[in-house]
């Protein structure tokens, strides 16, 4: 059985904090009323409604690719 990936979702307005599995975590996302909850600011993953969850894109190593680029 493969390991399911869970993703940490928090509440700030009610001060909670849970994991969920992924597609769990991407169905309240979706949700318009789904009572405040969101990604941490400080998690791996980010969402949008056109893709869903995605594991973050590390930025410093895009800007890296540009710079070499322009040498």
């Amino acid at each position: 059985m493969a390991k399911a990936t869970k993703v940490t979702l928090c509440c700030p307005r009610h001060g909670m904090v849970a994991e969920f599995e992924a597609s769990h975590a991407e169905r309240i996302l979706r949700m318009r009323n789904n009572g405040g909850w969101e990604l941490p600011k400080s998690s791996r993953f980010e969402f949008d409604r056109e893709n869903g969850i995605t594991y973050k894109r590390h930025k410093e190593a895009d800007s890296g690719a540009e710079k070499q680029g322009d040498a």
